[in-house]
């Protein structure tokens, strides 16, 4: 039986596919903030920005929209059907103290968990841990339910630029080391595309 449950819309969290629903539509973001998502584009893989198909091996394809003249990209990763996670990061900028203190809420985090598998549920509640990283984990036997922000570029020549977190991701999967994928998490580099396309050719 497949392990990877469906990642419902939640408090905060929005995934591609509403945009694609309706194009032009306002909707909220993975991050919170309102706004008018562009028509999502189907990436390969091993093009995707953020490193999540080689954490999550599960990930068969990857949905890409933008927002504010493209300088906020938002990410969505499918395993089949099943969305299981979402990435939003801002090129030039850092989330604002809303955003990051909607991370770093359990009431956010709650409400978050009540529009996933781990409804009803009474997982262990972790933060999530790491250098400007903020937000909680879910744990409920080999299954994860995440919410966090995380600083992933290096520092800008910005002087208001104090390394606020730049990126907000949230989802749910199975099988996977949450504290490890936390860690882990960042930009798809050279090597992580050449680990995806190795495994994928097998």
């Amino acid at each position: 039986m497949r392990l990877l449950r469906v990642l419902m819309i939640a408090g905060g969290l929005a995934l591609s596919a509403c945009a694609a629903a309706n194009p032009g539509t306002e909707v909220a973001t993975v991050s919170g903030a309102r706004a008018f998502l562009s028509e999502p584009l189907a990436v390969d893989i091993v093009e995707a920005q953020f490193n999540i198909p080689f954490l999550l091996p599960q990930i068969d394809s990857v949905q890409q929209t933008l927002r504010d003249n493209g300088t906020v990209v938002q990410e969505a990763y499918f395993s089949g059907d099943a969305r299981v996670a979402v990435v939003e990061h801002v090129y030039d900028s850092w989330f604002n103290h809303f955003s990051i203190a909607s991370a770093q809420s359990p009431d956010a985090f709650q409400i978050f968990l009540d529009h996933t598998p781990m409804q009803g549920r009474e997982p262990e509640v972790i933060a999530a841990t790491g250098q400007q990283t903020f937000g909680f984990l879910a744990l409920d036997g080999p299954c994860v339910a995440f919410r966090f922000v995380k600083r992933i570029k290096q520092l800008t020549s910005y002087a208001s630029d104090f390394r606020d977190p730049d990126t907000f991701v949230a989802g749910f999967t199975c099988g996977a080391d949450g504290e490890k994928f936390v860690e882990l998490f960042g930009f798809m580099t050279a090597e992580d595309k050449a680990r995806v396309d190795r495994r994928n050719s097998i």
